[in-house]
């Protein structure tokens, strides 16, 4: 009897505690994605903070190479303070 309550209650209280989890969870910080253009592999994404954005006094570099909003250069080129 013992081993058919548990092998029953034991996951759903496994799915039960994963699901509460799940929401319970907040991100904090808005990650955004930026583009830079490569030489050799062409427009190139990468993830990065909001520290960068349209307004600014220095421009947002990934490796030495600017960060746009839109993988083209006519697109917004991102700058920081």
């Amino acid at each position: 009897m013992k081993t058919k309550v548990f092998k029953f209650i034991l996951p759903l209280l496994v799915i039960v505690m994963a699901v509460s989890f799940a929401f319970a969870t907040n991100s904090t910080s808005d990650n955004q994605i930026a583009h830079y253009f490569d030489p050799l592999f062409g427009w190139q994404s990468v993830v990065i903070g909001d520290e960068c954005g349209p307004v600014g006094e220095n421009a947002c570099e990934f490796m030495g190479k600017q960060l746009y909003s839109q993988p083209t250069t006519e697109s917004i080129a991102l700058r920081k303070d």
